[in-house]
């Protein structure tokens, strides 16, 4: 039976006006676009008072966790729309803030600029904003991007949470700057297989931490640089599991603290470090999330981590220009620190062109 022009049929049953008050909400309102009861009413064609009631109701439970309000004239004194209106609007399922963190992180992968405009665009309609643009100049395809990444992501989400072990080619960069297989020395794109665990952003890098086969440590590979992935057919077909790295046989393996302890992903055992810093704590913090610091004087910290060296050493090097960083303990990292020190004298020491003395 057709529905007559501002009154309810028997079709139109509650439950379906609801349903259809949320979409029309959901498709045509955002922050600063509202739509008023009799526009509401005259899109479904029931009747105003109807719908009056509806709203109320929708705007004391906020269904699906999106609050259903209405907007008046001095929420949208300071709009950045052009035509701002009044009316009912539900929130959207992203806020700004959020909307902005998915889509900067979306950036930073090496994703083809159409599959970055594809994902922009439905982050920015979650947030309520499809129709403002991201930005000029942003969306632009990176050099080295891969066509194959979010479909690398999806598969890699799936590999991990079903323990399957995966097949894939590793990239590098040749002369030009661009991403290319590696090789055998017979010229064959070499085939990698490994046990995938877990997906993690760091240093402006989306890692995936593995174990490569045959080898017995973690693996931190920069999944851009994967090409060709597959995944075994069979659940549970991983070599290791994770938690059989654990220091601790038999306890969980936490990645996020082993991460944690490498202010560079590389290999290795994180042992106790102590050092000193004199001035600010900045350098420290930007990469050691669980450092134990005491004040010793007017701007002078003793500081303690559990860290990587070889990773350490990486990170001490990048502000021994007096910046106020000593390491003081272990007495290892302080020799490789020294060695370092010395290669740098011995390269750095002679005039350009001339020889350098042997090392």
């Amino acid at each position: 039976m057709a529905r007559t022009k501002g009154r309810e049929t028997p079709a139109s049953s509650t439950a379906q006006i609801v349903v259809e008050i949320l979409e029309l909400l959901d498709s045509r309102t955002d922050r600063e676009h509202g739509l008023s009861a009799a526009e509401i009413a005259e899109a479904l064609d029931v009747n105003e008072k109807t719908v009056r009631g509806h709203l109320r109701t929708l705007g004391s439970m906020s269904p699906f966790g999106r609050r259903v309000r209405r907007i008046g004239r001095a929420d949208l004194a300071h709009a950045e729309s052009a035509d701002p209106r009044p009316g009912w609007t539900i929130d959207p399922i992203l806020d700004t803030a959020q909307m902005r963190l998915l889509t900067d992180g979306a950036m930073l992968s090496r994703s083809d600029g159409d599959y970055l405009r594809d994902l922009v665009a439905k982050v920015h309609a979650f947030a309520g904003r499809a129709d403002r643009p991201y930005g000029p100049g942003r969306m632009s395809t990176p050099r080295n991007h891969n066509t194959e990444f979010l479909n690398t992501i999806e598969l890699l989400d799936d590999a991990i949470a079903h323990e399957r072990a995966i097949t894939f080619r590793y990239c590098t960069y040749d002369i030009d700057g661009e991403l290319v297989p590696r090789r055998d020395a017979d010229g064959t794109a070499r085939e990698y297989h490994a046990d995938p665990y877990h997906l993690m952003y760091k240093n402006n890098m989306y890692y995936l931490v593995c174990h490569m086969h045959p080898y017995d440590d973690l693996s931190y590979l920069h999944v851009e640089r994967l090409r060709d992935l597959t995944m075994s057919d069979a659940d549970h077909t991983l070599e290791r599991s994770l938690d059989s790295f654990s220091a601790v046989p038999g306890t969980p393996f936490d990645v996020v603290a082993h991460m944690n302890e490498r202010p560079y992903p590389v290999t290795g055992e994180a042992v106790p470090i102590r050092m000193r810093i004199t001035g600010s704590l900045e350098p420290l913090y930007d990469w050691f999330d669980d450092a134990s610091v005491t004040r010793t004087g007017e701007s002078e910290y003793e500081v303690r981590v559990v860290a990587n060296e070889r990773a350490t050493l990486w990170w001490a090097l990048q502000y021994a220009d007096g910046r106020g960083i000593e390491i003081l303990e272990p007495s290892s990292l302080r020799e490789r620190l020294r060695l370092t020190g010395e290669h740098l004298a011995r390269e750095y020491g002679g005039t350009a062109g001339t020889d350098l003395p042997s090392r």
